[in-house]
């Protein structure tokens, strides 16, 4: 609207200037002229007002000061065209200083929008640079967990590996005292039946013995039997060493009897510790599973602090829902992923966990990508 004005008026300006003297000559178009600029007059009163609502304070000053600006240049004009021209110059200095005002606003609104470009180009920059450096620190993070997890995973291995060595061992040695208590078993019942043989063997010999003193006795009451007497006294003699030597093989033997039955509880007391030794090393064994499984899960709880870490950021980047629904529920399907196939070996959990760790990485790096393209768009 005070473009158009400006556009109008300016001409009008030059044109009194350089016509003074068709002025003074031609009343009748003085008049004319008076009444255009009454018009334009009224025209720009209505914009002054309505855009600058402070000039009406200053009205009477600017007033006094066009009327003394008019009466130097037109001072034969009678009191009827004094007041306009000096009206309608006054109104065009106002004109002026309005459109310099106008381009000094429009120079400080240039400035203010390349200050704010340049602001919000910063400001991207600056969330652009936090995601980088959230990603590089998860990238740490994650190798450094991942370096102390191979760590961890390989001690766990050597000390698994060293006590279901030691366990094997264990069972091996329980084997083998097993079958010497067997052989010992069948050892002490050979030497029960041998000595119960030797027994009876032994009470034989007593009672021919026994019947051959009798029968002595018998023979020495006659004199006629001196000769058979001798006989049986050697047949005595003979039974007797017999009977002896026999007492002596039933003394050793339960000697042996008694000493295999000794290593017999010896046996049997190792056994009951090679039990608790398998029974122990088992329960190691058990513990380190669980240890493994800790460590599982101390993964899983870095991955899902990492992802907490990316959802916030995507909020802070404005990303859309469906991202952050996904990292949502991405939690969930890493315990799922992990942990719920039944009856999966330690080594099958360990190469799980890559994967895993694969997938958290994936989706962090699409949704920067997807953020950035969304933001470059």
């Amino acid at each position: 609207m005070t473009a158009v004005t400006v556009t109008t008026t300016v001409p009008l300006k030059g044109k009194i200037e350089d016509n003074s003297a068709s002025y003074e000559s031609t009343s009748a178009h003085i008049i004319e002229e008076t009444e255009y600029v009454k018009k334009i007059r009224t025209t720009l009163e209505k914009i002054r007002n309505q855009i600058f609502k402070d000039e009406v304070r200053h009205n009477s000053t600017n007033h006094k000061q066009g009327a003394k600006h008019c009466g130097h240049i037109q001072n034969g004009f009678d009191s009827e065209l004094d007041p306009s021209c000096c009206s309608l110059d006054l109104l065009m200095e106002r004109i002026k200083g309005k459109d310099l005002q106008l381009l000094e606003m429009n120079k400080e609104n240039e400035v203010l929008k390349i200050k704010l470009e340049a602001s919000r180009e910063a400001g991207a920059a600056a969330l652009r640079n936090v995601a980088q450096r959230l990603f590089e620190n998860y990238q740490t993070q994650s190798k450094e967990v991942r370096q102390k997890h191979e760590d961890s995973r390989h001690l766990l291995q050597v000390n698994t590996l060293e006590k279901e060595q030691k366990l094997k061992q264990h069972v091996e040695n329980l084997n083998q005292i097993a079958e010497k208590l067997e052989e010992k078993h069948n050892q002490i019942t050979e030497l029960e039946n041998l000595v119960q043989r030797m027994e009876k063997e032994k009470r034989t010999l007593l009672e021919k013995k026994l019947s051959l003193e009798n029968k002595l006795l018998h023979l020495k009451s006659k004199a006629t039997y001196a000769k058979s007497c001798q006989d049986l006294q050697k047949e005595i003699f003979l039974l007797q060493e017999q009977i002896s030597h026999l007492q002596f093989v039933i003394h050793s033997q339960h000697q042996n009897l008694r000493s295999v039955i000794q290593e017999m509880e010896g046996l049997k007391n190792n056994l009951k510790e090679q039990d608790k030794r398998i029974e122990d090393l088992k329960e190691k064994v058990n513990i380190l599973e669980a240890q493994l499984i800790t460590d599982c899960l101390d993964l899983v709880t870095f991955s899902a602090s990492s992802l907490s870490i990316v959802t916030s950021l995507c909020v802070t980047l404005s990303c859309p829902v469906e991202y952050r629904d996904a990292l949502s529920s991405l939690k969930p399907a890493l315990l799922l992923e992990l942990f719920s196939s039944p009856g999966q070996t330690r080594e099958e959990l360990h190469d799980r966990i890559p994967s895993t760790r694969l997938t958290i990485l994936s989706t962090t790096t699409f949704l920067l990508l997807s953020s950035n393209r969304r933001k470059k768009s």
